[in-house]
């Protein structure tokens, strides 16, 4: 027992910090921090100056000085006043930093005042004249906001004014994890394989309690922004111009994206227990925000508002399976088609699809909604629809005047909510039932009796509802103008000849009968030069920004189209734009395209800690009676160098003063026989190493005497 005591009690004292470095001021030539000399102190704000770049070790400690955060310190305690320093440290880089850790040793940057609730530090201020920038696990806790000179606000743990990569870092209780607010020039950001939360939350007392990542830029600036493979717990993100927003989940709260310039994309993203998952708002029609594949999912008595699109703007929602609804305002336009909406059957708490402008709405399924469909008289063309098992099927589409095609309503309490002029505009729809109370503007419905369901569909009940032989649906749906979209729900060919007749004319809600699959392209998005796969490129046929994909997490993808020649491009950030030319597409078939990507020149170069630091061991470790001290210097350390032991006290044992070295490298060592300056043996214990120079610490260790 007595020998387990004291190896537990060795492992412990062998992990306390050995000496504290404090940092703070201008590092004016390239510096590397290194986890043997944990923990650093931030104790003034650390300037990276121009063309230089402070490299980061795997399990280095970064600990900044912070203040106590609310609205009433954050002016005093989080500004700059004239040339005074703010309180809370910050990092001020016009260079760069390099810091990546590993899986197994991440990098820490975090308040000194680790015991002190909503003590917050500043930021990591990565200004306009920055270089690129990379942080790979790293671990941000407890950062907040600066104010400069009164004239701005930088917030963040990562405050980005130009470009960064981002990647499998951990964000916990900042205000502001990664923020990009106006920058001065166009950057790059690369957001992917990081985690966002907050756990000792906010100063009550704080009115903005930020968000997981805030990135907006002016409105004339083309910048290329990816989130991808994120995870975020209770924080909300905005996001904003030539942004992709790609494989993310969201747990408690979702995301406002705006685009006023260029297409923004949000794709394939997982919702859960959102109470407002997507928020959309565009500007200009050729803006455009495309929101596809998204999965937005919720407990059964969760309040969901599902998708909201905002202003003027063009959106298409595509593929989406929705807890909530998707409503747009009166002045939106764009397409909506292929969604689920679904809420839940008990409370029927949240419309579902409510569309004001000018929309294209086609192949959804809407059900156990409040009000299932509701457009306004802007709308463009309503077809090919399931609304069923809600409380109301329609909104006031009466007044409206628009006419639902091809469409099916059963099982909803109610057909209409409010019958402007008890006319109901329907043409070739299936109805389980219609009041009296309503005149019927169209022409081809079928009335049916529950009886009949199940001759229509094969399994309505469980929301199967591809349509079985001799269905009264198949052929049996508005005349074939030329205006439906060439695909079903499955993307089939959407009009068919179902029924073998030699006519070919479009089915009753979301399937074709019999008809053949379109065709497509798929396969991988890879780098030639590393032959690594390349992941989550963006895809676009005939490069318009509605047709489109992403290669997923593993550089696969796959795109259905109809047969035909198209021309493919590909776009992510960092590498260069790609097209592959006339590519041919058969029905029925996937044509193999493996698509090339290359790294931008000048922008991603991998970045190894240069070996131009001081290093310092020892060996053997533990040592009975003498270990060997190995250091290497380059010519910047070779003068006045000197390595000292200490005791657990911090009292100076022994001194080992090197010889000055004009080599540009050399390496060394020295000898430790146990003994102290004054040729006594010392008794067993730890002992600390450190190598100063100019009598300034620059690498420091740890070993253990045991006798």
């Amino acid at each position: 027992m007595k020998n387990c005591f004291f190896s537990l009690f060795l492992i412990f004292i062998l992990h306390l910090p050995v000496f504290t470095i404090e940092v703070g001021g201008h590092i004016t030539e390239d510096t590397v921090w290194s986890p043997a000399n944990n923990p650093y102190f931030v104790t003034s704000v650390l300037y990276v100056d121009d063309d230089v770049t402070l490299f980061i070790e795997p399990g280095t400690q970064i600990y900044i000085n912070s203040a106590l955060f609310n609205n009433d310190t954050y002016v005093q305690d989080f500004a700059y006043h004239g040339n005074e320093e703010p309180t809370a440290k910050m990092f001020w880089v016009n260079g760069r930093i390099i810091a990546q850790g590993t899986e197994q040793d991440s990098i820490l940057f975090t308040r000194i005042q680790k015991d002190s609730t909503y003590f917050k530090w500043g930021i990591i201020y990565l200004s306009e004249s920055a270089e690129l920038s990379r942080f790979k696990h790293c671990r941000f806790e407890h950062a907040s906001t600066i104010v400069i000179n009164l004239t701005s606000q930088p917030s963040g743990a990562l405050a980005v004014h130009n470009s960064v990569i981002v990647d499998n870092c951990y964000f916990i209780d900042n205000r502001y994890g990664i923020a990009s607010s106006y920058p001065d020039s166009n950057i790059k950001i690369e957001i992917s394989n990081n985690y966002f939360t907050i756990d000792e939350g906010i100063d009550p007392n704080t009115t903005d309690w930020g968000r997981a990542i805030h990135l907006h830029s002016y409105e004339n600036l083309a910048n290329r922004i990816w989130v991808s493979n994120n995870e975020f717990h209770n924080r909300y993100c905005s996001f904003g111009e030539l942004i992709s927003v790609v494989d993310n989940k969201f747990y408690g709260n979702g995301f406002g994206i705006k685009s006023s310039l260029l297409p923004n994309y949000a794709y394939r993203n997982y919702f859960y227990n959102v109470e407002s998952p997507i928020g959309a708002s565009a500007d200009e029609d050729e803006s455009g925000i495309y929101i596809k594949n998204n999965v937005i999912e919720a407990d059964s008595a969760f309040f969901c508002e599902g998708i909201r699109l905002y202003d003027y703007g063009y959106f298409e929602v595509t593929d989406n399976i929705v807890y909530g609804g998707i409503e747009s305002s009166s002045n939106s336009s764009g397409k909506v088609f292929n969604n689920i909406i679904h809420n839940n059957p008990i409370t029927n708490s949240c419309n579902g699809l409510e569309l004001g402008g000018y929309f294209e709405i086609f192949n959804n399924i809407v059900k156990n909604c409040y009000t299932g469909l509701t457009v306004g008289w802007r709308v463009l063309s309503v077809n090919n629809n399931i609304i069923i098992n809600n409380h109301y099927a329609l909104g006031n589409l009466c007044f409206t005047g628009v006419y639902h095609y091809n469409s099916v309503f059963i099982g909803n309490e109610n057909l209409v909510s409010w019958p402007f002029d008890d006319t109901l505009y329907v043409k070739n729809c299936i109805m389980d039932s219609i009041s009296e109370d309503y005149t019927i503007a169209g022409e081809n419905n079928l009335i049916i009796n529950e009886d009949q369901i199940d001759s229509i569909f094969i399994d309505f009940a469980h929301d199967a509802f591809h349509l079985i032989d001799n269905s009264i649906a198949i052929d049996a749906g508005f005349d074939t103008l030329g205006y439906y979209y060439p695909f079903d729900l499955d993307y089939n060919h959407r009009v068919w000849d179902g029924n073998g007749n030699g006519t070919a004319i479009i089915d009753i809600g979301l399937y074709e009968y019999g008809a053949p699959s379109l065709g497509g392209i798929q396969g991988f998005t890879y780098n030639p030069d590393s032959g690594e796969i390349v992941d989550y490129v963006l895809l676009k046929i005939n490069n318009q920004p509605g047709e489109f994909t992403f290669s997923d997490s593993v550089g696969s993808y796959e795109y259905k189209l109809p047969a035909g020649v198209y021309d493919v491009y590909a776009e992510r950030v960092f590498y260069d734009d790609a097209v592959e030319y006339q590519i041919e597409v058969f029905d029925e078939e996937f044509t193999q395209l493996y698509i090339p990507m290359y790294v931008t020149a000048m922008d991603v170069e991998e970045h190894e800690i240069p070996h131009n630091s001081p290093h310092l061991s020892n060996y053997p470790n533990p040592f009975n009676p003498s270990t060997t001290i190995s250091f290497e210097l380059t010519a910047k350390y070779a003068k006045d160098a000197k390595i000292l032991i200490c005791n657990l006290k911090g009292q100076k044992v022994k001194v080992f003063t090197l010889p000055d070295r004009s080599l540009e490298k050399s390496e060394g060592s020295v000898v430790w026989n146990g003994r102290n300056e004054n040729d006594k043996a010392v008794s067993s214990g730890i002992y600390f190493y450190q190598l100063r120079i100019s009598d300034q610490p620059v690498a420091s260790g740890k070993m253990l005497l045991m006798k």
